[in-house]
């Protein structure tokens, strides 16, 4: 059963809050270690330690933290990007290839394991003064994923307003020295536009993007590791090799002091078939997300096996 995880538009105040965007807070790169997964969150609020820096994503799929020579994310180019585009900001956004990007930490990365889940960092970055941004990433020890809550807050209004987060998966490289990967949109049971992985042609081993959100939006496989959020949300499919997948999100307009959340998660397993798919909602931070302080509510979710 498929339950919907909703990600909607919330009005706030920011003089509420209390925060003064005035400095940008430099953080170190923060683990986050489960049974399954070994990732870490950079200074620039991605994925990764930061460039080819141990760990990028690691995953151990036998579930005994024997972390192995493969990772999706660190051999040759390391990229894992995510991008706010809107008519008045242009595409702007960071990759774990540099060590900064468009967008400037305000603060983060955070550690808040042991609360809502095992692992738990929080990140919040700022573009100039129009929006900011916080990801929040989750997961318990014995998830094969990382959940991730996004939220963007409209400092001015915004038109047009798309938001994407793509990966160039290479499981294969470290231990049999291949890029390509095989890329499916979708599959058995789960829609094109929710799902979108690669899978290690030598090894196995799946990486995918998954989402319930009822914003609109699209996944796509780009041969360029496209950066563009209409790539993503055209559906584009450019098959096998070694290329980037992603999901493209339509927000639309947000006024000042309105904030969307977008709910997905980077999905692993041995195979296609064990993938570890969420079926539960994960929970939306509302204003704790831009606060740094979180997740709120309880955290439901299980595994869900593809068969």
């Amino acid at each position: 059963m498929r339950l919907s995880t909703k990600s909607h538009f919330i009005p706030l105040t920011l003089a509420a809050t209390g925060l003064l965007f005035t400095s940008s807070a430099v953080a170190a790169p923060i683990v986050m270690e489960g049974d399954y997964v070994r990732t870490a969150v950079s200074d620039n609020g991605t994925l990764g330690a930061g460039g080819s820096a141990d760990p990028g994503i690691i995953h151990d799929p036998s579930g005994t933290r024997d972390w192995g020579p493969e990772d999706y994310l660190t051999p040759g180019t390391p990229w894992e990007w995510f991008g706010v585009q809107s008519a008045q900001t242009g595409l702007v956004g960071n990759n774990n290839a540099y060590t900064s990007g468009d967008i400037g930490a305000i603060s983060g990365p955070t550690d808040l394991s042991g609360g809502s889940a095992d692992n738990h960092v929080s990140w919040l970055g700022q573009y100039s003064d129009l929006f900011t941004i916080s990801h929040n990433y989750s997961f318990n020890d014995d998830y094969e994923r990382i959940d991730v809550l996004t939220t963007i807050t409209a400092l001015q209004d915004l038109s047009d307003v798309k938001f994407v987060r793509a990966i160039d998966p290479d499981p294969d490289v470290n231990t049999h020295g291949s890029f390509d990967t095989t890329n499916t949109r979708g599959t058995t049971g789960v829609a094109e536009e929710d799902f979108v992985n690669s899978q290690g042609g030598m090894t196995g081993l799946t990486l995918g993007l998954y989402t319930q959100s009822d914003i609109t939006h699209n996944s796509g496989i780009s041969a360029p590791w496209s950066t563009d959020p209409d790539a993503y949300l055209a559906g584009v499919n450019d098959g096998d090799g070694d290329y980037a997948i992603g999901l493209g999100f339509d927000i639309g307009s947000l006024f000042s002091g309105e904030l969307v959340n977008l709910s997905y998660s980077y999905v692993m397993g041995e195979t296609l078939d064990t993938v570890d798919l969420p079926t539960g909602q994960v929970p939306e931070p509302g204003t704790l997300a831009l606060l740094g302080l979180g997740l709120t509510g309880v955290y439901v979710s299980r595994r869900r096996k593809l068969r």
